[in-house]
C-alpha cells in the first residue's frame, strides 16, 4: 500500500475526498448492523468461518489487492491512462483505513492462530505506516517551501552541491589571485584574468513562495587580485570549502548558523572593504548549502516511512494468500 505522491487533505483538497469518507461511513453503517445481526442469530461472535465472517473476508482481501496494485500501475501502466493519479491515491487511502474494521469483524475480534495473528499484526502495522506517511505529506512539504528558497531537484543535491564548490574557488581565485607558491610560475594567470573578463558571478536562482524568496547573488569581480586579502584564502581553504563539499557531514563550524554568522563577522574586520562583496557571497554560498542539507534531511523524513510500508505491505498479500489457501483447506 504505496502512497508516494503527495496528497493533501486541508479545506481547499477536501472536497474530492467527500465522496470517499462518504462511502467509508455508508459501507460501516451497512457492515455494522449484519454483524450484529448474525451476532445475535449464533449467540456468539461471528468469525471467518462464518458466512457474514467469509465476506467480510473477501471485500478485505480484494480491497488489499487493489491497493497492491496501485504499485503495478504506477511502475507499469503508466501509458494505460487508468484513471487519474490522484482518484488512485484518494482511493487507496480511504480504502485502506476501511479494511480495518472490514477485516476486524472477519476475524470475530480474536487473534486466532499464528498465522491469523500475524496477518492482523501486519494489517496494522502497514495502515499506521500509511497514516504516519500521509501525515509527513501534509507536513513536510509547505516546511520545505517555507524553510528551504534555495530548493533544487533532490537528485541532484550532490552535483548543486560541487557547482557551489567550483564557483567559491573561482571567486577566491579572483579575488585573492593564485597563491604565492604559483605565482612566480605564471600558474593560473589566465584564469584570474578569465574570471575578470566575465564582470559578474551570478549564485543562485529565484523562487517566491508567499513571502519567502530565492537568493541570486550577482558579485562584481574584481578585475585584478585585491591586496591583503590572504586572511580570505585561508578561511576558504580551511572552512568555506569543505564544507561546501562535504556539508553536514564535514566537521565545518560553518554548519551552524548563528557560529558561521559570528565567523564571517569576524573575518570582514580583518579585510579591506573592496573584499566584503566576495565575503558576502561566500557567505551566501554557505547558507545555501545549509539549505541543501537541510532539504536532504526534510525529503529522507518524507520517504523513509516507506522503508516499513512497502516491504509490509508486500509480506501481508503473500500471507493473506497462503491464509486463503489455508481456510479454504479446512473451510
Amino acid at each position: 500500500m504505496a502512497v508516494e505522491s503527495t496528497v493533501l487533505i486541508d479545506r481547499r483538497n477536501w472536497s474530492p475526498h467527500q465522496k470517499w469518507v462518504l462511502l467509508t461511513l455508508v459501507a460501516l453503517a451497512f457492515m455494522i448492523p449484519l454483524y450484529v445481526s448474525a451476532a445475535l442469530a449464533a449467540h456468539e461472535l461471528p468469525g471467518g468461518a462464518s458466512l457474514v465472517g467469509f465476506w467480510f473476508g473477501v471485500a478485505g482481501g480484494l480491497i488489499i489487492l487493489f491497493e497492491c496494485f496501485l504499485w503495478v500501475r504506477k511502475k507499469y501502466l503508466r501509458a494505460w491512462r487508468i484513471g487519474r493519479t490522484q482518484s488512485w491515491l484518494r482511493a487507496h487511502i480511504w480504502l485502506g483505513l476501511w479494511t480495518v474494521p472490514l477485516l476486524v469483524l472477519h476475524s470475530g475480534f480474536r487473534w486466532g492462530g499464528t498465522l491469523s495473528a500475524v496477518l492482523l499484526v501486519l494489517l496494522l502495522i502497514v495502515v499506521a505506516s500509511g497514516i504516519w506517511g500521509l501525515m509527513l505529506q501534509q507536513w513536510l512539504p509547505r516546511r520545505l517551501l517555507d524553510e528551504v528558497p534555495a530548493e533544487t531537484i533532490y537528485g541532484q543535491i550532490d552535483h548543486v552541491a560541487q557547482f557551489l564548490s567550483g564557483e567559491a574557488e573561482r571567486l577566491i581565485l579572483a579575488v585573492c589571485g593564485p597563491p604565492e607558491a604559483e605565482r612566480a610560475t605564471g600558474r593560473q594567470e589566465e584564469d584570474v584574468a578569465e574570471q575578470a573578463a566575465t564582470g559578474y558571478l551570478t549564485i543562485g536562482a529565484v523562487r517566491t513562495a508567499g513571502r519567502v524568496q530565492g537568493k541570486v547573488l550577482e558579485t562584481r569581480v574584481p578585475s585584478a587580485p585585491i591586496p591583503d586579502t590572504e586572511p580570505l584564502r585561508t578561511f576558504f581553504h580551511e572552512s568555506v570549502a569543505p564544507f561546501l563539499s562535504g556539508g553536514s557531514q564535514s566537521a565545518s563550524p560553518l554548519r551552524y548558523p548563528n557560529r558561521a554568522a559570528a565567523m564571517f563577522e569576524n573575518l570582514r574586520t580583518r579585510l579591506p572593504a573592496a573584499a566584503h562583496p566576495a565575503l558576502l557571497a561566500l557567505e551566501n554560498l554557505s547558507d545555501q548549502r545549509r539549505q541543501l542539507d537541510h532539504q536532504a534531511r526534510l525529503q529522507w523524513w518524507l520517504h523513509s516511512w516507506l522503508w516499513i510500508h512497502l516491504p509490509l505491505s508486500g509480506s501481508l498479500l503473500v500471507l493473506m494468500i497462503v491464509h486463503i489457501i489455508v481456510a479454504l483447506k479446512y473451510w
